[in-house]
This record gives C-alpha cells, sequence and structure tokens, in this order.
C-alpha cells in the first residue's frame, strides 16, 4: 500500500475537524495571539506604550506556557492567527486576536466563521486547502446571517446544541445547516463559557447565576457545582486597587499597576474600547479548557473548584492569564478545540 494510499484512509478513518463535545481528549487546537510588543511603538506617550507593551509581552508568555501544557498533554496540532509584522499603532483599526472562540465554531467536522478579521486568513486557508467542511461566507461582499453571531453562546453537547441569545434569523439558520441536531436556547443574555463549563458527561461547573437554568430538564440527571462568583474575592491582597480603576473604568476592565494612570485608561477607553469588556460581571474560574475527562487547564487555584475536581477523578493544571482582566477573558475563549478524538452522541435529557 502507498504512503498516500495509507495517509488517505486516515484522514477519512479521523477527520482532521471533528469537535462534538468540549471533553474528548483534545488532539489539535488554535490558540489566540494580541500583537508584538513592537506593534505599539508608535505611541509617543510612554504612559501608554509601556503599559500596552508589557500587556502584549506578558499575554504571549501566558500563551506560551499554556503551549507547552498543550502538548504535554498530547495536543498534536496547535495553530495561531498571524499578524502582519509591519504593522503598526494607527494602521487601520487596532486589533487582537486573543479570543479565538468568541467568533469561530466547530461543530462535528466543521468549522464556522462569525467574523471576517483578516489574522485569521491563513487558518481558513489551509483547512479550505484540504477540502475540510468550512463555512466561511466573507470571500465575498455578502453579509451574512451569521454576523452578528457569536460563536461563545454556542455549547455542544453531542447531538444537541445550547444556545444563548438565539434570534429568529439565527435560528432559522441553525435549524438549516443542523437539522438532526436539537438547538436549545438558553437566555442568560451572556457567553455561555463565562457562566458555565461542562467538564464531563454529568458534571458542570457553575457561577450561581446559572444554578436554575435546565437543571430540572435538559441537566436533569446532571450534577452542578457552584463557584459562588469568588473571582475577585481571591484577589483581596488588590482589593483596594482593584475598586479604585474599577471605578475609573466603568467596571470594564482591570491592570495591575496601573489604577493611578489615568492617561492609560483614557487611551484605552478612547482608541482600544472594542479591545476591552465588562470583568466585573466576569467568574474567569469557569472559563476552563477540557483536556479530557481527566485533565482540565485552570487560571488559578480555587479550592472549592479544586476539590469537586478532585471528587471526580479530574486533574486541574494551572496556567496563569495574567491580563485576562484587561482581555475579558480565560482559557476556554482563548482557545478553539479543532479535532477531540470522539463521535456524536446523546447526552441531554430532551
Amino acid at each position: 500500500m502507498s504512503r498516500s494510499t495509507e495517509e488517505m484512509m486516515e484522514k477519512q478513518k479521523s477527520p482532521r475537524i471533528n469537535s462534538w463535545c468540549g471533553w474528548d481528549p483534545l488532539e489539535e487546537i488554535w490558540v489566540g495571539r494580541n500583537n508584538d510588543p513592537e506593534y505599539f511603538n508608535t505611541i509617543k506617550n510612554p504612559k501608554v506604550r509601556s503599559p500596552l507593551q508589557k500587556i502584549a509581552e506578558e499575554t504571549e508568555e501566558d500563551f506560551q506556557n499554556l503551549i507547552s501544557i498543550l502538548k504535554q498533554y498530547g495536543v498534536s496540532k496547535i495553530m495561531r492567527p498571524e499578524f502582519d509584522k509591519g504593522i503598526r499603532f494607527g494602521d487601520g483599526t487596532p486589533v487582537h486576536a486573543t479570543n479565538p472562540r468568541d467568533h469561530h465554531w466547530v461543530y462535528g467536522d466543521g468549522l464556522y466563521r462569525f467574523e471576517d478579521m483578516t489574522c485569521y486568513d491563513n487558518l481558513y486557508k489551509e483547512y479550505e486547502d484540504e477540502n475540510h467542511r468550512v463555512y466561511n461566507p466573507y470571500k465575498n461582499d455578502a453579509v451574512p446571517v451569521t454576523n452578528d453571531l457569536e460563536a461563545s453562546q454556542c455549547v455542544r453537547f453531542g447531538d444537541a446544541v445550547l444556545v444563548d441569545r438565539l434570534d429568529h434569523q439565527h435560528m432559522k439558520w441553525f435549524r438549516q445547516n443542523f437539522p438532526d441536531t436539537k438547538v436549545l436556547v438558553s437566555t442568560m443574555g451572556g457567553h455561555s463559557d463565562g457562566v458555565f463549563c461542562p467538564v464531563k458527561p454529568g458534571l458542570i461547573i457553575s457561577t450561581y447565576e446559572y444554578k436554575f437554568h435546565f437543571q430540572r430538564s435538559i441537566f436533569k440527571d446532571w450534577q452542578f457545582a457552584f463557584t459562588d462568583n469568588n473571582s475577585w474575592e481571591e484577589m483581596k491582597p488588590l482589593k483596594n486597587s482593584v475598586s479604585r480603576m474599577l471605578n475609573k473604568t466603568n467596571q470594564r476592565w482591570y491592570v495591575e499597576g496601573e489604577e493611578n494612570n489615568d492617561e492609560f485608561i483614557h487611551f484605552v477607553d478612547t482608541y482600544l474600547n472594542e479591545w476591552v469588556g465588562y470583568v466585573a460581571e466576569s467568574v474567569f474560574d469557569v472559563n476552563m479548557l477540557v483536556l479530557d475527562q481527566n485533565h482540565v487547564v485552570v487560571k488559578s487555584y480555587n479550592k472549592k473548584i479544586f476539590d469537586i475536581l478532585k471528587k471526580h477523578q479530574i486533574e486541574p493544571i494551572i496556567c496563569n492569564l495574567r491580563h485576562c482582566f484587561f482581555w475579558d477573558n480565560g482559557l476556554h475563549c482563548n482557545t478553539l478545540d479543532i479535532r477531540r478524538n470522539g463521535k456524536k452522541e446523546r447526552y441531554l435529557n430532551y
């Protein structure tokens, strides 16, 4: 048998795009990226330039730490968005790609694109060139029906998808494209991975707000474990400075050490408003990346969550994100799982 024939058979046996849920063994993934520190060289004010360069440098260091963990636990393919190295701040609208999960989605053997940032073009081209099933409507000038759909609102449960804030147009798109999938709608009003994480079949770690949503219906046989919104509580040594800066940023973002840097705060709120979110309501402890049913990557130590994971024979692996309160993201947001070793199954009670 020739090598090309062997490769074709292997490809048919294990498709490159394959992800039905968030807990099957992870094999291929995207990891986010920000611009390099040099991108900010054109900013003349050092009180603005230096913090942005520090954020860029430390964000990439944390991503490299995450990449090392992924490799250590057997993830064989890691891909990343790419920025033009010659671009500097002021050359067009400033963008970042730290949160691939927000606007890109994988379900089954399909990869779906809900935004048109050029830094993702090469990633999509690779899958398209290999003739994988890719939804990429941004090749023409038409505005796709999914333009305002946020992928992090779409949580996969094998043969079912739980979607938050699904309007009529998006519901129609889901039903047309996934006729064999049960589409369920919640009304949390935010990114689902910011309020709950299905760690394995039968177990969900959730914020208190999600406590009564579907607990007696689709999740009837699932155990819920709650974080009680204690992320800010874990930062007691920074409490005064955190509160001071959050007041200045309208509860939207925080950078340690820049609490009194009003020039930096004004610059971010004026020119990088789209980069930040609303971290006062975020609980990054639940924004976890599951590697398989026995390993999960977490942002930091949380005794309550760690005790729950230990009870279920799940090992937590800590990967610090020093600037999650600037980017308003967690480990799940920072990544997009392309291939997991699993198949379509039924997990929910419907």
